[in-house]
């Protein structure tokens, strides 16, 4: 696990970071995002209404997802 401090647009653009927290594998979003990268607070839908973090079975998916790709 790698957790990255990301402070700036800037930085954000050229690292295609889409808000925080981001959940990457190989340096793939699990969760992609359309539109510009920002340097900004994530939210995830989830069966509660939108939060701040994806639910459990939603990001276990998407690893699972990613992992079989491999």
């Amino acid at each position: 696990m790698v957790h990255l401090v990301v402070d700036s647009e800037e930085e954000a653009a050229s690292l295609g970071f889409h808000g925080s927290p981001t959940f990457q594998i190989d340096e793939q979003d699990l969760f992609p995002v359309l539109g510009d990268a920002a340097l900004s607070c994530r939210i995830y839908p989830t069966s509660d209404g939108p939060r701040g973090l994806p639910d459990l079975e939603s990001l276990r998916t998407a690893i699972q997802e990613k992992l079989k790709g491999m």
